[in-house]
């Protein structure tokens, strides 16, 4: 089923088709918030976010341009899509070349947004677009198919209502996008910063959206369109997050390893009270699951 469209340039929303899923989307730009500050070559571009909750799972799939005045532009679909559809996929170029043929840039497309008739035309697209892939994604049968790709992790944490317990990054490079020095102080501060952000997408999405966010998916232009990918966990009240780049499957399957063995811990059968060193032993689930990534 598809639920929802929307057009955002940069923090403003500017079309949404469906007002129920208005804080879906804004999710995006806490998103964006967060990949700007670790990605400031604005090489990175978010493609994908999946929602699961009470109420149900959601997926959401983008195109993020960045136009040549330095604006973020997104188009974004809801529903509830299979990873890799193609239905949705051909959906979603085709929604972006409909646009863009009424409106050919970001700047257009905002300007236009102050009229009354943008909402009509948009409404046009959208509906025709509902009408005409509503059942080939639902009657779609998806087949996975494995990536021959370099994988790597990124970085892991563990944190409780938003308080970094455990903060490991593993790929120290992203230091270096920031003209960071690589030391202690600088990788424990980027970490904490990390931690700290992902947190707050976490509580935004439960707060506004009323659902928990379970996986982040953007495409680095600097590393030929390498997938990176963060994924949620929830144990107990604690959250698991696990930041990497590669074949989505590959790694997917490392991280329910992880998830399931640390959900094992009696440690995290109880409340944090703010004491660390209790927890300091979790680290050597992620030494564990890194050992087995590499093989």
């Amino acid at each position: 089923m598809i639920t929802g469209f929307a057009i955002i340039v940069n923090e403003d929303i500017i079309y949404v088709s469906n007002n129920k899923k208005y804080n879906f989307f804004e999710i995006v730009l806490f998103v964006q918030k967060l990949i700007t500050s670790i990605n400031p070559k604005n090489t990175w571009r978010l493609s994908n976010i999946y929602f699961e909750g009470d109420s149900g799972k959601e997926r959401m799939i983008i195109h993020h341009d960045l136009t040549p005045e330095g604006n973020h532009l997104f188009f974004c679909i809801t529903g509830d899509f299979l990873s890799d559809s193609e239905e949705a996929n051909k959906m979603l170029v085709e929604y972006v070349d409909k646009v863009k043929a009424n409106y050919e840039s970001g700047e257009k497309i905002q300007k236009a947004a102050k009229k009354s008739e943008f909402k009509v035309i948009i409404k046009l697209i959208t509906g025709y677009l509902w009408d005409k892939y509503r059942d080939p994604i639902e009657d779609e049968a998806i087949t996975y198919k494995c990536k021959d790709t370099e994988n790597k992790i990124i970085y892991c944490g563990i944190s409780s209502q938003g308080l970094p317990i455990i903060s490991q990054l593993y790929d120290k490079s992203l230091l270096k996008n920031l003209s960071r020095v690589i030391n202690n102080e600088n990788i424990e501060l980027f970490s904490s910063n990390l931690s700290a952000k992902l947190a707050t997408i976490a509580m935004n999405t439960q707060i506004r959206a009323k659902t928990n966010i379970k996986e982040i998916h953007f495409n680095d232009l600097d590393d030929n369109g390498c997938k990176k990918l963060i994924l949620y966990g929830h144990i107990n009240g604690y959250s698991l997050d696990f930041f990497a780049a590669g074949d989505f499957n590959k790694i997917k399957e490392i991280f329910i390893e992880l998830e399931q063995k640390i959900s094992q811990d009696q440690i995290l059968h109880h409340e944090f009270s703010g004491d660390l060193k209790p927890f300091r032993s979790l680290k050597t689930y992620l030494d564990e699951i890194i050992n087995h990534f590499d093989q």
